[in-house]
């Protein structure tokens, strides 16, 4: 498990860039803490709330909202509308990902000729990513371990990094695997867990909410589970 404090700095205080991890079995629940803003002591009792910038069901991603891949290559989610755009945030160490890489296998091959579906993976644990690269890296040098378990997992869908965690704290995720479904207009309409299998027990029986979210979104229907709480 990736801790929600992984996936939300700005919602802890600490001096880290992104604080230290905490790994969980996978399967074990994960508490869905949700982070506030502190209002100042001094503030006076009318001043006006922050404004609360995450996505929420029913938000459409931001214009120009773009992340490198591993090679240092921009890619824009822009790019991406006409298609349903399956996210998670993703952990080369995370317990839980023996069980989602597979099922990621899986939704690949079901989505290798489709040209309405695409699957998005987010690498946000700055200590896996490293210091952000200067402008004239060798990107060739960089990310090894991230790339390094692509390769053994044999994963083929876009990774894509993010450092600081402006899109991490964006999406509000909180662990590894996090998912998000947007539709073909770029707006949120599922956010939490993988499936219904944690622990990876249930085998054909489980439920995928990735898959059956995108399969109503592409009969322009409503999903009939648009919220589950993370694990991870």
């Amino acid at each position: 498990m990736i801790n929600t404090k992984w996936i939300l700095p700005l919602a802890f205080a600490g001096g880290l860039t992104l604080p230290a991890i905490a790994f969980l079995l996978p399967g074990d629940a994960a508490a869905e803490t949700q982070s506030k803003v502190q209002e100042p002591k001094d503030a006076p009792k009318d001043a006006p709330k922050k404004k609360d910038k995450t996505l929420k069901l029913g938000s459409v991603l931001p214009k120009k909202l773009a992340l490198p891949d591993f090679d240092g290559k921009s890619h824009s989610f822009d790019d991406l509308r006409g298609k349903v755009v399956i996210v998670h945030f993703w952990s080369h160490r995370c317990p839980a990902e023996r069980h989602a890489n597979p099922v990621f296998r899986d939704m690949e091959k079901l989505y290798k000729d489709s040209k309405d579906v695409v699957i998005v993976g987010i690498c946000s644990n700055q200590p896996e990513l490293g210091e952000e690269p200067k402008e004239g890296a060798d990107y060739k040098k960089l990310y090894g371990d991230l790339r390094k378990k692509v390769k053994a997992e044999k994963l083929n869908h876009l990774m894509l990094v993010d450092h600081g965690n402006k899109v991490s704290s964006l999406f509000a995720a909180r662990s590894t695997p996090h998912c998000f479904v947007f539709d073909k207009k770029g707006k949120l309409r599922y956010s939490g867990a993988l499936d219904n299998d944690p622990r990876g027990r249930k085998g054909k029986e489980a439920t995928n909410y990735l898959v059956d979210t995108a399969k109503a979104l592409l009969a322009d229907k409503q999903p009939e589970v648009t919220n589950t709480k993370p694990y991870g």
